[in-house]
């Protein structure tokens, strides 16, 4: 980047972050949230695992397309029935305190993964290690306790990084080591200012050569959509993460900006509370699905980009089949008809729970609207996360469960259908052991997801992934709605900053044009 691009950029800005010709190649991006802490392996938020990222890195990694790929690793073995897996390491790694990157770093990290004492976020990922052998200085073997055949997939979870273990000594609890982040990245940690900003320096010794292109990056938490677009606009920051999509045009029609835009694997969908008696009625989950405009509700939301559901994962997501049986189409009189079949003809009272944020409202009265249609009648109930969440989440009588309708979505950091199936549709994972909220339980469904983990060979693993979507798509425990693409605001001169298709951004290799 030219010095002239720095001319523009609002003054104030300018001074107070002292910039001049000697930074022209430092990165600045402005994101919806503060994150939440350095360490990836106590982390649940996209916007702490995005920061992370060029901090740390995992043995296996996804590409833009989520494509499994290996980056600390190189190469794995499987048994047959995906309990044992051996892990062969890349060579000439250094983490950026110097400490070699070998397999005794790998064990001390998995080992920290499935110690389930520690109370880390993420420990619950790797309950089924029960062990990690070194074989030799770049050989790892892990065994499980029972087949996990998407295992693989976990380790590419932006939570199984690979830390220095020479840090993972030095400060034993989790308050001092997620204030002292050392990875194998291609940036360094430099400070954290909470509320204010996050610094990271290029790392001179990365071991991919030529990267990272730009000198640093510093991140700036702008919780307000049109804030971050100011930002942008007057070049005070370079990119902005997210786009939202009601300001699309704003950046468009700016010569100086683009727009990128990537496909999603984040699955929207409204969860129909089975517990409660009209929602028990397989005719009455159809008939919702068949009353719900998919391709407007993405105009509604998110300025019609994306695309509808048509599985029950969203396209990029490993294994995803699409349904044809039923064809969940706009069909207000088919919604009708099968609602008078199953004794509603006269009408049903429902209650959306919702979040309070601007375009979560926007799409809950478009849902009202669109059931009102069909003789379904609507309160939308908006509520902050944090109360919406402890009423949701922490239910442990699934009777009591206040909401027929749940807005959300769901994107599965794996890449893999396990993690996009299993959370949400499995028995064991009913509200609180994870995010059932639908209640749905079916034996057959069970079973086809246990069949997904019981190998890792990718074809038997397909047929039982496609058979659980059929069967899931088919008793619709949830409205369908789809998946909306990424979208990040940049500066035109500004390439390798993108969203990766589970929410999380991209920026190692980020360059100026």
């Amino acid at each position: 980047m030219q010095c002239k691009h720095y001319r523009r950029a609002a003054l104030a800005l300018a001074l107070s972050l002292g910039m001049g010709c000697a930074y022209a190649q430092s990165l600045k991006i402005s994101m919806y949230a503060d994150i939440t802490g350095l360490d990836p392996q106590d982390t649940s938020d996209n916007v702490s695992y995005s920061v992370q990222s060029g901090i740390f890195e995992r043995l296996f990694q996804f590409d833009a397309n989520m494509k499994l790929i290996p980056k600390l690793a190189t190469s794995y073995t499987s048994n047959k029935n995906a309990t044992e897996f051996v892990i062969h390491l890349r060579h000439g790694v250094n983490f950026q305190d110097g400490t070699p990157f070998n397999a005794a770093a790998v064990k001390a990290n998995l080992d920290r993964l499935a110690d389930q004492s520690l109370g880390l976020k993420r420990n619950s990922l790797f309950k089924l290690v029960k062990s990690v052998t070194v074989i030799n200085n770049y050989t790892v073997k892990v065994d499980l306790s029972k087949s996990f055949g998407a295992f693989i997939n976990t380790l590419a979870h932006p939570s199984a990084v690979m830390w220095s273990p020479a840090v993972l000594k030095k400060y034993p609890t989790e308050a001092q080591l997620r204030k002292h982040p050392v990875g194998t990245g291609p940036f360094k940690f430099v400070q954290w200012q909470p509320g204010k900003d996050v610094k990271l320096t290029k790392n001179d010794h990365y071991w991919q050569k030529g990267w990272p292109k730009v000198d640093s990056v510093t991140f700036y938490p702008a919780p307000e959509d049109s804030t971050r677009v100011a930002a942008l606009k007057s070049g005070q920051v370079n990119a902005i993460y997210p786009l939202p999509a009601d300001l699309v045009n704003t950046v468009k029609n700016d010569p100086k900006l683009a727009v990128q835009r990537d496909p999603s694997i984040y699955m929207y969908y409204l969860a129909l509370n089975t517990q409660h008696k009209p929602l028990a009625n397989l005719k009455v989950r159809q008939a919702l699905n068949y009353a719900i405009n998919r391709k407007l509700w993405l105009k509604v939301g998110f300025a019609g980009m994306g695309v509808p559901a048509e599985s029950v994962i969203a396209p990029g997501v490993q294994f995803f089949v699409k349904q044809t049986d039923p064809k969940y189409s706009y069909n207000p009189a088919k919604a009708k008809k099968l609602l008078k079949e199953a004794g509603y003809g006269n009408g049903l009272k429902l209650n959306l729970w919702v979040s309070n944020a601007t375009t979560a409202v926007r799409c809950a009265q478009f849902f009202k609207q669109q059931l009102a249609q069909v003789g379904v009648q609507v309160t939308v109930v908006p509520m902050d996360s944090g109360t919406r969440d402890a009423k949701l989440w922490s239910v442990r009588d699934p009777k009591k469960a206040q909401y027929d309708l749940y807005y959300g979505g769901w994107s599965p950091s794996t890449g893999d259908a396990d993690w996009a199936l299993r959370p949400l549709f499995s028995t064991d994972s009913w509200v609180p052991r994870a995010y059932n909220v639908s209640y749905f339980s079916n034996k057959k469904v069970d079973q086809a997801i246990t069949d997904g983990l019981a190998t890792a060979n990718p074809k038997v693993r397909a047929k039982a992934y496609a058979r659980a979507q059929k069967l899931i798509w088919k008793n619709a425990p949830i409205v369908f709605l789809g998946s909306p693409d990424n979208l990040v605001g940049r500066q035109k001169d500004l390439t390798g900053v993108s969203m990766l298709a589970d929410g999380t951004l991209l920026f190692d290799q980020a360059q100026f044009k």
